[in-house]
């Protein structure tokens, strides 16, 4: 396991989710819709770089189940749209963490599943919390 790319992974996705809050971008039902909808862009790119047209097919059809999770995601509102979205970046990050025991992208960095995995994992932990504080908001408001 490479641990500087965990703890790099890790910086990056605290620095993403204090960017957005701090921008509020984050109030807009579209940023993290759309940064889930570039992951498996990157692995499409690494298959290519790498000219490995067996795993670009692979993963397109992993990317696929991704973006349909974000465009799902972004059409939804609240809770469910956070949800959505939890379950799409804590299930890249699985992806990420299994990529090469399912096939071999030649053109992937070695390190890119702890990067990236890290990365979305945290963020989807945070937006599994934000989700659930935004659940509680309403059931006080309801009451």
């Amino acid at each position: 396991m490479n641990l500087y790319a965990l703890a790099v992974g890790i910086a990056v996705a605290i620095l993403v989710v204090v960017l957005f809050r701090k921008t509020k971008l984050e109030k807009g039902n579209w940023v993290y819709p759309l940064l889930l909808s570039t992951f498996p862009v990157y692995y499409l790119v690494f298959a290519v770089y790498g000219s490995d047209y067996t795993a670009l097919q692979s993963e397109l059809l992993a990317g696929v189940l991704f973006l349909a999770l974000s465009y799902w995601a972004y059409r939804l509102r609240s809770f469910t749209a956070l949800f959505v979205l939890a379950i799409g970046y804590v299930g890249h990050a699985l992806y990420d963490f299994v990529h090469n025991a399912l096939f071999v992208n030649s053109g992937a960095p070695l390190w890119w599943p702890e990067f990236c995995g890290s990365v979305d994992l945290l963020i989807g932990i945070y937006l599994l919390a934000l989700g659930i504080s935004v659940k509680m908001a309403q059931e006080k408001i309801a009451a």
